[in-house]
């Protein structure tokens, strides 16, 4: 009847037009995926010429990255001895840095300052800074003591100290730096800094920071392709891990770290 013939009409209408939408949905799925597969490839094309664009850089010229003194005296005090010193810290200037020592022995606490003039940093077989002490004091302090007898503890201290200083010969600095790794006297007030065995290659090599580095700056024009690298931790490491260091300077609040990668 009229009826049946209608429903079957409509059965057979919604039959194609379901057929009809699921076809234009699928062949925009496809279209989406191929689109997304495109955008993929090119991306991780432009990654790829990128990380080959900074490599070329490097491979012919040098990066220089900073690194704040506040990282190297955390690494400094992981590798004293603390039985007789309590702190360091490391202050960097222009080619030139002091060191502050504070420490102990026996009911006697003191804080020693030593000003140095950089004479020669070699980062090549041998890795060491050659030093001139320039300026030195030397402050002693009896723990739990009164003010009147600080004072004349400090006076005499300093006067001694002074007067041994002047010296050429092992004096009480020999004493109070003597538990800090690769550092030995090389002649009257130079100094050798052994890098290696003071760890400071070790901690200078530490890839870590290097990636947080190139993480974090803004000025693309350093190194072409970094824009597009920094996307990526995955591939800035990648090319952090073939890093040489070619180069190190000690300025105002860091040291600079220059770094190539082998031709």
């Amino acid at each position: 009847n009229i009826a049946e013939v209608a429903d079957a009409a409509l059965d057979a209408l919604d039959q194609v037009t379901t057929h009809t939408r699921r076809g234009v949905v699928g062949m925009t799925n496809l279209a989406a995926g191929t689109v997304r597969d495109m955008v993929s490839e090119t991306s991780e094309t432009a990654r790829q010429v990128a990380l080959i664009m900074a490599r070329t850089f490097l491979g012919k010229s040098t990066l220089t990255l900073y690194l704040p003194e506040m990282l190297l005296n955390n690494q400094i005090r992981k590798r004293i001895d603390r039985s007789e010193i309590d702190d360091i810290k490391i202050k960097c200037g222009n080619d030139s840095f002091q060191v502050e020592i504070d420490g102990h022995y026996h009911r006697f606490m003191y804080r020693l300052s030593l000003d140095f003039k950089v004479l020669e940093c070699r980062i090549g077989q041998e890795k060491f800074l050659r030093l001139r002490q320039m300026d030195e004091s030397l402050d002693v302090q009896i723990r739990h003591g009164g003010t009147l007898s600080n004072w004349a503890v400090r006076r005499i201290g300093r006067v001694g100290f002074e007067v041994v200083n002047m010296l050429p010969i092992p004096s009480l600095i020999n004493h109070l730096i003597g538990d800090i790794p690769g550092i030995q006297r090389d002649g009257h007030r130079m100094w050798f800094i052994d890098l290696e065995q003071a760890g400071f290659i070790d901690f200078i090599n530490n890839r870590s920071w290097m990636v947080e580095k190139l993480l974090s700056l803004t000025d693309f024009s350093i190194l072409p392709g970094l824009n597009i690298l920094r996307e990526s931790r995955e591939l800035v490491q990648q090319l952090v891990d073939q890093f040489e260091i070619r180069g190190l300077r000690v300025q105002s609040g860091r040291l600079e770290v220059q770094v190539g990668i082998a031709g």
